[in-house]
């Protein structure tokens, strides 16, 4: 049984975890926003003051970002260019500061359009197209918490799909998003729509061997930054449609997710724990997550005698049930080795076992071999699995060092 202690540990770890990833994926997003600012990659909309127009080189920015956190400045064109934005009462440098803070700062901005002046006329936006929500399905959607302001406006925009312009098709759904938010967060799409493929020119594009739900999530990823999954998300589908996208930042959060609802933050071996440990160990090891399931194997070679007597145990690949022999091995020092071995001799004597049924043997007359036994009568003994413990196991090989 868990007491409050332990409870209030595992909350503050939880906390703890959630906070620190918080701040690493609010940090990516702006360095993300904030390169492709520089870069200039799909910018689409050009942003000047009075008088710079035709005397300087005006600031290249996106309609994208600009629909997201300040869309009052796209109702301010008064340029015969409609890709050209005129703003009074500014000039370039503290244009340029707060075109950087926009796309940089993690506090919301949003359709107030925070720290732009109003004009004495609010006329309506236009935009390229009528505005519609393009997410028909976006009221049953799980939306699950951005990492940063910044990330709740991007995300914003994307569940309103507002100024959309490509199309995704996963399977029999399409996805409305924005060509410089997707080149921003992804290498996949960068090298897709900047480089020399194909679907750089197209206004819709099919990505094969991903589900909607995984897109789903990879996209409020990307957009918001979100700092966890939504219920009942398959963390081994997320993780292999991250690795296909390159998105780091996302296998991080499943990281934490596996921590969490699988490890519980690594406690003490009660109330079952080592069991889910094991299955994350052994998810780990499939998916490729290195720094998570280092930190499983360290747990299980600390407390080998109850995790290894675990039927979750037996059922781990050979390589991983060597890997955790050596990881005790190469722990050991001549300080610890004497209870390494007497804890050795404990752990033979808790293997996990099962029943099986099987026929005595019987004679050529006819007979059982055993006496007093009818010969057609079975008997029930205990066979261990040969996968616990690990091949020529025995106390004495955790003493050869």
């Amino acid at each position: 049984m868990i007491n409050t202690e332990a409870i209030r540990e595992f909350e503050a770890k939880g906390r703890k975890s959630r906070s620190n990833l918080k701040k690493c994926l609010a940090s990516a997003l702006s360095a993300d926003l904030n390169r492709l600012l520089q870069e200039e990659l799909e910018a689409d909309v050009s942003l000047c003051t009075v008088g710079s127009c035709t005397s300087s080189t005006p600031l290249l920015v996106h309609r994208a970002v600009l629909l997201a956190r300040a869309p009052q400045i796209l109702r301010r064109g008064s340029h015969p260019d409609p890709k050209t934005i005129q703003l009074n009462n500014y000039d370039s440098t503290e244009l340029k500061q707060y075109i950087r803070r926009m796309y940089t700062a993690d506090q919301r901005m949003g359709l107030a359009g925070e720290g732009i002046p109003e004009d004495s006329e609010s006329p309506t936006i236009v935009l390229n197209g009528p505005d519609v929500d393009l997410h028909s399905d976006s009221d049953n959607a799980v939306v699950v918490e951005p990492a940063s302001g910044l990330g709740a406006d991007l995300l914003d925009l994307y569940q309103r799909g507002e100024g959309s312009d490509i199309s995704i098709q996963v399977g029999e759904q399409v996805f409305s998003c924005h060509r410089a938010v997707l080149c921003a967060r992804s290498q996949y799409f960068r090298a897709m729509l900047c480089g020399s493929w194909m679907e750089s020119s197209r206004q819709c594009i099919t990505l094969q061997g991903l589900g909607p739900d995984e897109m789903e999530i990879l996209l409020q990823f990307m957009y918001g930054a979100i700092i966890d999954l939504p219920p009942r998300a398959s963390a081994s589908q997320v993780v292999l449609a991250a690795d296909m996208l390159g998105l780091e930042g996302l296998k991080d959060v499943v990281e934490m997710v596996l921590t969490r609802d699988y490890c519980r933050f690594f406690p003490k071996p009660i109330d079952g724990v080592q069991k889910t440990i094991l299955e994350c160990l052994s998810l780990t090891h499939t998916l490729g997550l290195q720094s998570l399931h280092s930190l499983c194997m360290r747990w299980v070679a600390e407390h080998y005698v109850k995790s290894w007597s675990e039927r979750h145990f037996a059922l781990l690949p050979c390589e991983v049930q060597r890997a955790c022999l050596n990881a005790v091995t190469g722990a050991m020092s001549q300080a610890n080795s004497a209870g390494v071995q007497c804890a050795g001799t404990c752990y033979l004597g808790t293997l996990w076992h099962r029943p099986t049924i099987v026929p005595l043997p019987v004679g050529k007359s006819g007979k059982a071999k055993a006496r007093g036994v009818h010969p057609e009568r079975k008997t029930t003994c205990w066979r261990r699995t040969t996968g616990a413990p690990p091949e020529n196991w025995s106390s004495g090989s955790l003493l050869q060092l």
